[in-house]
């Protein structure tokens, strides 16, 4: 896979109903344009959802990369921490917890392919919510 569009992979829609907030596409609304993310929010809520679509050369090099390295830099932003590996969800996966100070929430990194994904739902702390939105996303590599 040569490239993704995160937006393509959870919807405005998907990305509400795991929130349970009315959620809209921050990204295509002005907001933030970070190549391979996207950013669901809302104006009248905490809720949030984050999807983040890395694209690398190979598998070799995707299956390379350190879920932990990137849990530890999203640390001092949300908190994230309790690794917890998830079978069933693409070639590997793994969910933390996020416990920033709006609200926490949980955090899943997916390996498939040569493609490292991650997906952030704030405030969560259903995790069955945010493994749905992984297999999802995944089935629409």
């Amino acid at each position: 896979m040569s490239s993704v569009d995160a937006c393509s992979l959870v919807t405005a829609s998907e990305a509400s109903a795991a929130t349970g907030a009315t959620l809209t596409n921050l990204s295509s609304s002005g907001g933030a344009q970070i190549p391979g993310a996207c950013f669901y929010g809302s104006s009248g809520s905490q809720s949030a959802v984050i999807v983040f679509a890395q694209v690398y050369p190979d598998a070799s090099t995707a299956d390379a990369v350190s879920p932990d390295q990137i849990a530890a830099a999203l640390s001092g932003q949300y908190g994230v921490s309790n690794a917890k590996a998830v079978k069933g969800i693409g070639d590997k996966a793994f969910e933390y917890t996020a416990t920033s100070s709006a609200g926490g929430g949980m955090a899943i990194f997916v390996f498939k392919a040569n493609v490292v994904l991650m997906i952030i739902v704030s405030p969560s702390t259903d995790s069955a919510k945010v493994e749905a939105l992984a297999r999802t996303a995944v089935s629409r590599f």
